[in-house]
């Protein structure tokens, strides 16, 4: 901070006088300046601030606060500036009061500067330091102008013959001389001003003068030679442009002051010069451009003297040396030798830079820090008008940067940048070299091609940034596991792929994917979370599937697609039936292409049946195809390949349209009402944002109601984003149809979750259905899917049902609906037509009582099954006899069985496991093995797992086993669950 000086000359230090009510705020202030390296006073209150203001030496600056009781800031402030004594004295306002119009108010009364508290140290110091030297600057342009102002009324005061003189003087310096009188608005420019614009005479009105001044000046000007200053006052200084005779512009410098006033005190004559400073202005442009060259350009610039002493630098020669500019300065250029160049290189380059003035070329120079770096350098002399050597420039661009430009292209053309692995072309060009030596010393060699599951899912919910740092750990990760001599690289986004070169046997193949599938399944840390990931991978091996690379390649391609069929996190090799099945593929995705515009597609229809009366209550579209080239093709084999292509989104627009449209016929015919259509929905479907527009158009299209339209979804297709598939789901049933959750069970169904989805039913998968009588825990699955669908009031039906004993396990659970082969496959339209009109049911026979006491006998010798029977029939038990586990499944299905007699040793499975699997589909069940063999172990775990209830051996006698019999069904009729007792 500049240091004013007192009126002998004495440096004085800068006083600043803060004022505050509070001695702790002024306390605060002064440990805060004493940095400044200023002197500082406080005052406590008004009065005192304007008595110091006015002690000398005066306050340079003045801190006022504003809520200070008897005299507050703002009347501090009016007092110091009317007063002439104090009026030039800054203050700025240190406040508490922190609103805008505050603040506003403060600097319209006229505080230069308004800081509110608490006080930030670094800000306030800058603050008063910048108003500081701001009030340094002005007192010293105040001292020199009213030391040329004074110069002036002196002259003016002199004698008259000085006026000749200065008239002399001012026609010798070339400046022009004006004259204005105010009110005849009269304006006279002597002849220097007329010839410097090329003129024969002066404009004789004020307004005539304008014309010759720019347009952009002319408003500024006009105001100042309207309004000049007063006599004796500061003299106006103005820069604009004039136009000359011939239409050039000249910048002028003009002055100007009042030289008489009228009687009411406004400007009668005003007086000044102007100066032609064009040239002046040239150089001054030039010096700009030159210096914004100098210091902006990306290339190093040198200049010294004709000895070679470096006299200014550039930012770019110090950035590329490595020196400071205090370190070279004075210098010559040859602290940069690096040795490299021998006496004649040099020699050589100073020969031809003094014949020529010019030298330039390729030199290798030494950085500060000992580095050499290639420059091109080019060295020119200057000379003076007389021939004289003045200076050298050299100017150098660094070569070495170009260099690593081209070694960066070079290394992204072979690697990838975010992972520095080898890219695609560099991994194809290790297993070009890999297979060479394979084959040169009968080797094999395998490539691996590993794909990251449902990656997608990270970006979208985490973001580019956290995905790419996940594929930079997972490459790290795969980097540790490869031998050496082997490549690892990234072929695509998610896609790595491994070359292992002289594989001896394919076991090791086998190791090294068993553990990049356990590295990547080590959970990853993602802002707190812990995030699991899969991969599918395929394989192929040399030469037993290819000798190129591309053959390769193509045949893991294909396993790795393979292993992603079969459910992802998984690994396959690559098998030639692959080829066929991938031929095939291609051919079916091709053929569907056109599939559609051809009329090989169709919907049939398979009726959906209540478990309470029988009756058809629904019906499911599904979609078929006959293709002649392929003959008839299965869904599940066609409907994958439009979900991969896309083409899943017209022909599914078309099935919901084409069933909306039958749907609507049979409904005016009579025979839909009060039937539910019901539509698949695939993944890529739902995700689309029209879908909502796209059902309403089919439901106005075909005049269908949209109570009558029933839409199934899985859960594939809102795992990956839930919130945005509710919003969906809510918009559809805006729409009025109903939703339906298909294939449940085979995902993440749960109660909190389902419960989320604004369903009206939910269709078990008939994975389930399958073995439901006799896998105990598919029957769990589906009876607490069941119990889930009630608790959350929707509906509940059951797919695939193909016998009648799946029905009745159904509907003695409770569930409400089913559809399958018992009743119906999917029939094409005019089929199912017909069975609508003849009114076909589903035969519902009555639940049989479970208060009849009903024996199952299960053996698989006849002449065994047919002794018992006659045993037992005389005391009065319903007795059912099978000859398998599955038949008595059946039979369990059925209706309700008390006692279940089984043999030991049956083909299908052990009478022990048969009524483990009886006991927890049926636990209230009574178990009872009856066999010839002892098998002690197996019976006696049996026993303690509570799987029987008792053991009898063969042969039996008669009366043990009735009465064994008897007791069964008293324990049954014991611990069978009572109904609960009616109101009298």
């Amino acid at each position: 901070m500049a240091v004013p000086d007192d009126p002998q000359g004495i440096p004085q230090r800068p006083v600043v006088l803060a004022v505050d009510d509070l001695p702790a705020n002024l306390a605060v202030a002064s440990a805060m300046l004493e940095a400044l390296d200023v002197d500082i006073r406080l005052a406590e209150n008004g009065q005192s601030a304007l008595a110091q203001a006015e002690a000398t030496p005066q306050p340079d600056l003045i801190l006022l606060d504003v809520m200070m009781p008897g005299m507050d800031g703002h009347a501090v402030l009016a007092r110091l500036r009317a007063n002439p004594a104090t009026r030039q004295i800054p203050v700025i306002f240190v406040t508490a009061l922190n609103s805008p119009s505050d603040e506003q108010s403060g600097l319209l009364e006229g505080a230069v500067d308004y800081i509110t508290k608490p006080l930030q140290a670094a800000v306030f110091r800058a603050r008063v330091r910048n108003h500081l030297d701001l009030k340094l600057a002005r007192d010293q342009l105040t001292r020199q102008n009213a030391g040329l102002e004074h110069e002036v009324r002196r002259r003016l005061a002199e004698n008259q013959q000085l006026a000749t003189r200065l008239q002399l003087t001012l026609s010798a310096s070339g400046l022009g001389i004006w004259e204005y009188h105010h009110a005849s608005a009269r304006i006279e420019w002597n002849g220097d001003l007329c010839r410097m614009l090329g003129l024969d005479s002066s404009p004789t009105t004020l307004v005539e003068s304008f014309a010759y001044i720019h347009p952009e000046d002319r408003a500024r000007i006009e105001a100042a030679m309207r309004n000049p200053p007063a006599p004796g006052g500061e003299i106006a200084v103005e820069e604009f442009r004039m136009r000359h005779a011939d239409g050039r512009w000249l910048w002028v410098e003009g002055r100007g002051q009042a030289l008489h006033l009228d009687p009411g005190g406004a400007p009668a004559l005003t007086t000044g010069t102007i100066a032609d400073i064009s040239r002046r202005k040239q150089i001054d442009i030039e010096r700009q451009l030159s210096s914004v060259v100098f210091t902006g350009i990306s290339d190093g610039i040198c200049i010294t003297d004709p000895d070679c002493r470096i006299l200014t630098v550039n930012q770019a020669f110090l950035r590329v040396t490595g020196y400071s500019a205090g370190e070279v300065i004075g210098r010559t250029p040859a602290l940069l030798k690096s040795g490299q160049h021998g006496q004649a290189f040099y020699q050589a380059m100073w020969e031809t830079l003094k014949r020529q003035d010019s030298w330039q070329g390729e030199i290798t120079n030494r950085r500060k820090n000992g580095e050499r770096v290639t420059e091109w350098l080019s060295i020119s002399a200057v000379r003076d008008p007389g021939g004289r050597l003045t200076h050298y420039v050299a100017l150098f661009s660094d070569l070495s940067e170009r260099q690593q430009a081209a070694e960066r292209i070079q290394y992204l053309s072979s690697f990838d940048p975010l992972t520095d692995l080898p890219n695609r072309s560099l991994l194809t060009d290790r297993l070009d070299q890999a297979l060479i030596n394979a084959h040169r010393f009968e080797r094999q060699t395998a490539v691996i091609l590993l794909d990251l599951d449902r990656f997608r899912v990270v970006n979208e919910n985490f973001g580019a940034p956290v995905g790419d740092a996940l594929l930079q750990e997972i490459s790290r990760r795969l980097k540790q596991l490869v031998r050496d001599g082997d490549t690892v690289g990234r072929r695509s986004g998610t896609e790595f792929g491994f070359v292992m070169a002289n594989l001896g046997h394919e076991n090791d193949v086998l190791a090294l994917t068993q553990r990049l599938l356990e590295s990547i399944a080590v959970p990853f840390e993602v802002e707190g979370q812990s995030l699991a990931l899969t991969a599918s991978i395929g394989i192929s091996l040399a030469p037993r599937d290819g000798s190129r690379a591309d053959e390769l390649l193509g045949c893991a391609d294909i396993a790795l697609a393979r292993a992603k069929q079969a459910g992802r996190n998984t690994f396959r090799f690559y098998a030639p039936e692959m080829n066929a099945d991938a031929a095939r593929r291609l051919g079916l995705e091709s053929a569907l292409r056109d599939a559609l515009k051809n009329g090989e597609l169709d919907v049939h229809y398979q009726p959906q049946v209540s478990l309470d009366s029988g009756r058809v209550i629904g019906m499911e579209a599904l979609l078929r195809w006959h293709s002649p080239q392929f003959g008839t093709v299965s869904p599940g084999e066609f409907i994958p390949l439009a979900e991969d292509n896309g083409m899943i989104l017209a022909i599914g627009e078309w099935v919901l349209a084409t069933a909306c449209r039958q749907a609507r016929r049979w409904h005016d015919l009579g025979l839909g009402a009060p039937l539910r259509l019901a539509v698949n929905l695939s993944a890529r479907q739902f995700r689309q944002a029209n879908l909502e527009q796209l059902v309403a158009r089919c439901l106005a299209d075909s005049g269908l109601p949209a109570s009558a339209l029933e839409l199934e979804i899985t859960e594939s297709a809102f795992i990956d984003d839930v919130d945005e598939a509710i919003a969906m789901c809510r918009k559809l049933k805006q729409l009025g149809v109903k939703l339906s959750l298909d294939d449940f069970g085979t995902g993440y169904s749960s109660l909190s979750y389902v419960s989320r989805f604004p369903f009206d039913k939910i269709k078990i998968d008939q994975s389930f259905v399958r073995d439901i009588i006799e896998n105990p825990v598919n029957a769990a699955i589906a009876t607490s899917a069941i119990v889930m669908a009630r608790s959350l009031n929707l509906a509940i039906l059951a797919e695939g049902v193909e016998t009648e004993a799946q029905a009745r396990f159904l509907r003695g659970r409770r569930c409400d609906a089913i559809q399958g082969f018992l009743f119906s496959p999917a029939l094409p339209a005019a089929a199912f037509e017909q069975l609508l009109a003849g009114r076909t049911t589903l035969p519902i026979a009555d639940l049989p009582s479970a208060g009849k006491q009903t024996l199952l006998i299960v053996d698989d010798e006849p002449n065994i099954l047919n002794a018992l029977t006659r045993l037992l029939r005389r005391e009065g038990f319903q007795i059912l006899n099978a000859t398998s586990p599955r038949e008595a499944f059946e039979h369990l299905a059925k209706q309700p069985v008390q006692v279940v007699l089984s043999d030991q040793r049956m083909p299908e499975m052990s009478g022990t496991e048969f009524l483990a699997r009886v006991r927890q589909l049926y636990p209230e069940s009574i178990r009872i093995i009856l066999t010839g063999y002892t098998d002690v172990d197996s019976i006696t775990g049996a026993i303690n797992r509570g799987a029987i209830y008792k053991f009898l051996t063969k042969p039996w006698d008669d009366d043990q086993l009735r009465e064994e019999i008897r007791d069964a069904f008293r324990l049954a009729k014991e611990t069978r669950p009572q109904p609960p007792a009616e109101d009298s």
